[in-house]
């Protein structure tokens, strides 16, 4: 499952709870300031996520560029098209 899936299951989860809420008639203001600090936390959660794997992707990617040996080096060069390629096609 992608994060973009994840962040849309645990939307859904967070907005079905929220007319849950809603109809056992709270304070709607009240409800409104609750489930809005829980979506920005979700949200910054998945964004720290997302980058996080952005900056160990791009580590490893340096990382194999800048070896000394020409064939890990080629190897890196390679599996970089091949990923940004599949990327492309399935449009992640």
């Amino acid at each position: 499952m992608s994060q973009g899936d994840d962040l849309r299951s645990d939307s859904y989860q967070l907005l079905d709870q929220l007319l849950k809420d809603a109809s056992a008639g709270p304070n709607r203001e009240e409800l409104l300031q609750r489930y809005t600090e829980q979506l920005v936390l979700m949200n910054n959660y998945y964004s720290h996520k997302l980058l996080d794997e952005l900056l160990a992707e791009t580590k490893t990617r340096l990382d194999a560029r800048l070896a000394p040996d020409p064939l890990q080096q080629t190897v890196a060069s390679v599996q970089t098209t091949f990923q940004d390629i599949w990327k492309n096609i399935w449009g992640q």
